[in-house]
């Protein structure tokens, strides 16, 4: 599917979500609970929120419980956004 490539304006070619970030390893030293493996959908969403916080947009998370937008969200949060960018985590939950 279309979803599953984005678009290198450098090489001028589609590629794969996966290809876009390093490769993973898991940590030994990482508790089990700490490790958060990228996924096509974690890479492109993770992405996507980046894209839209830089451009000065609002961005809404919606989904069922359990399918990592939190995580995925303080990841991107944490360490994908330059350095003026400041967050406040505000839980809501069921």
């Amino acid at each position: 599917m279309i979803y599953d490539y984005m678009w290198n304006r450098e090489k001028k070619e589609w590629v794969i979500w996966t290809e876009t970030t390093q490769e993973y390893s898991v940590d030994n030293k990482m508790s089990y609970s700490d490790i958060v493996v990228p996924t096509f959908d974690s890479i492109r969403m993770q992405y996507l929120k980046r894209l839209l916080l830089l451009n000065k947009k609002h961005v809404l998370a919606p989904g069922p419980t359990g399918t990592g937008k939190t995580v995925n969200t303080m990841i991107m949060l944490q360490q994908q956004l330059p350095e003026e960018y400041q967050y406040i985590p505000i839980t809501f939950s069921a």
